[in-house]
C-alpha cells in the first residue's frame, strides 16, 4: 500500500542508469558514524567486517572514551570528530547515524543536504511535522535513506508477508503483538527514559512492531485508543518518565483492526516473550519465534492442526540478537551501489512511527488519537 505521496519520490535506479548519480566502482563506501554506543557500536562493526568487501568505516563521532576504544579496535584507522557536522562535511559517501531518538531527524536532513547517503536507526523521529519533514526531504533528494527496522530484512517475518500475501488467512481482520520483557537497556544521561527525548516507550521500542503490522495488513494506520503508565522501572523524576506497561488498540483505513500490550517488567533480563500474529476470514498466523516456526490455522478445517511452516533465518550479530540484522546492512550496501530504493525507506515505515507517536498522545491526552 502506498504511503504518503509516494510517487514523487526520485527513482534513484533511473537515475544511475542516466549516469546522473556516480557508483562506486571498483571502491569502498566510506562511512561516517555519529554514535558508537550499543546499537552504533554493532553498526560500525556489520558495515567494517561484515561487509568490508564493501564497505569502509573511515570517522567516528563519538566523546564516551570507553566507546571511541571499543570502535577502534575494531577500525584502529577511524579519523575521531567531536561534533556531527565536521563528520558530516567530511570526505564520506555514506553517514550512519545511532545517536538519541530527538537528534535522527536534524541529523539525517544535514546528512542528505550535504550529498551524503544515510542509515537512520529507528524510529523515523519522534513528532509528526519533523517525520513528514524528513519525507520531504528524501523525496526531493537523489541519496539512500534507510531506517533501521531490521525485521523486515528477515526471511522470519518475510514468510509471514508471503503468507499473507498469498491469501492463506484471507482478508486480514485483525494484527496483534505482545511483548513482554525486561527494563529498557540503560543510556548516556537516561535519554531513553524521558519521553521528551525518546519519543516514549511505543515510538523508542514498538516503532519495529508497528512497521511489520502495518507492512502485513498493506493499510495505513487512522485511529488510536491507548493506555500505559510507569509502575516498577521509575528512573528520573516528574511527568516525563516513559511508561512501562501499555495497552494500545488502532483501527486501519480498511477497518482491519490492531492491538499491542507491552509490559517492562514482566521478565528479568535477558529473557524476552514476543508474540504476533494475524487473523483474516479463513485462518490464523502466529509466530513462535524461540523454534522459527509460523503456526497457521485454517477456519473450519478441524484435526491436524495448527500447520507449522519452518524458516530458516539467522540471528543477528551484535545488539540483541535481532533477527534480520545480518542481512539489514548488506541491503543498505545494495541499496546505494544499485539506486534501488530500500525496503525501509522512510515512505514505508513512516506510518509506523506515527501510530506510536499517536498512541504516546492518546495515553497523555486520554483521547483517540487521529493520524492524517
Amino acid at each position: 500500500m502506498p504511503c504518503l505521496a509516494r510517487s514523487t519520490h526520485i527513482d534513484l535506479k533511473q537515475k544511475l542508469s542516466d549516469g546522473m548519480l556516480t557508483p562506486f566502482m571498483g571502491r569502498k563506501i566510506r562511512m561516517g558514524f555519529i554514535g558508537v554506543g550499543s546499537m552504533g557500536f554493532s553498526h560500525l562493526e556489520l558495515f567494517h567486517r561484515g561487509c568490508s568487501r564493501d564497505c569502509q568505516a573511515v570517522a567516528i563521532c563519538a566523546t564516551n572514551k570507553s566507546n571511541i576504544v571499543r570502535a577502534k579496535d575494531v577500525a584502529p584507522d577511524v579519523i575521531l570528530y567531536k561534533n556531527e557536522t565536521d563528520l558530516i562535511r567530511s570526505d564520506l559517501d555514506a553517514v550512519v547515524v545511532s545517536s538519541p531518538n530527538f537528534t535522527h531527524v536534524p541529523l539525517a536532513l544535514e546528512a542528505l543536504k550535504a550529498g551524503k547517503h544515510v542509515f537512520l536507526e529507528k524510529p523515523v523521529g519522534i513528532m509528526p511535522t519533523e517525520c513528514r519533514k524528513l519525507l520531504r526531504a528524501t523525496q526531493k533528494s537523489d541519496r539512500t535513506l534507510m531506517i533501521g527496522h531490521e525485521l523486515r530484512y528477515s526471511p522470519y517475518f518475510a514468510k509471514m508477508k508471503k503468507l499473507v500475501d498469498a491469501d492463506v488467512v484471507g482478508e486480514p481482520k485483525m494484527v496483534w503483538c505482545k511483548e513482554f520483557r525486561g527494563p529498557l537497556m540503560p543510556k548516556s544521561r537516561n535519554w531513553i527514559q524521558d519521553r521528551r527525548r525518546s519519543g516514549g516507550c511505543l515510538v523508542d521500542k514498538n516503532c519495529h512492531h508497528f512497521d511489520l503490522m502495518n507492512w502485513w495488513v498493506g493499510a495505513r494506520p487512522k485511529r488510536v485508543a491507548a493506555f500505559g503508565g510507569n509502575a516498577v522501572n521509575r528512573v528520573i523524576e516528574g511527568p516525563n518518565q516513559v511508561h512501562d506497561h501499555v495497552a494500545v488498540s488502532w483501527e486501519y483505513d480498511n477497518q482491519v483492526r490492531g492491538t499491542l500490550h507491552l509490559c517492562l517488567f514482566a521478565h528479568d533480563p535477558p529473557k524476552e516473550t514476543l508474540e504476533m500474529g494475524i487473523v483474516g476470514d479463513k485462518g490464523v498466523l502466529q509466530t513462535n519465534l524461540d523454534k522459527l516456526e509460523i503456526l497457521h490455522w485454517q477456519r473450519g478445517k478441524r484435526g491436524g492442526e495448527p500447520r507449522i511452516h519452518k524458516v530458516k533465518a539467522k540471528r543477528g550479530i551484535g545488539w540483541g540478537g535481532h533477527l534480520g540484522f545480518a542481512e539489514m546492512h548488506p541491503a543498505f550496501v545494495k541499496s546505494i551501489r544499485t539506486g534501488q530504493t530500500p525496503l525501509t525507506s522512510v515512505a514505508n515505515c513512516m506510518d509506523g512511527t506515527l501510530l506510536a507517536i499517536a498512541g504516546e498522545e492518546s495515553i497523555r491526552t486520554g483521547k483517540i488519537s487521529t493520524i492524517r
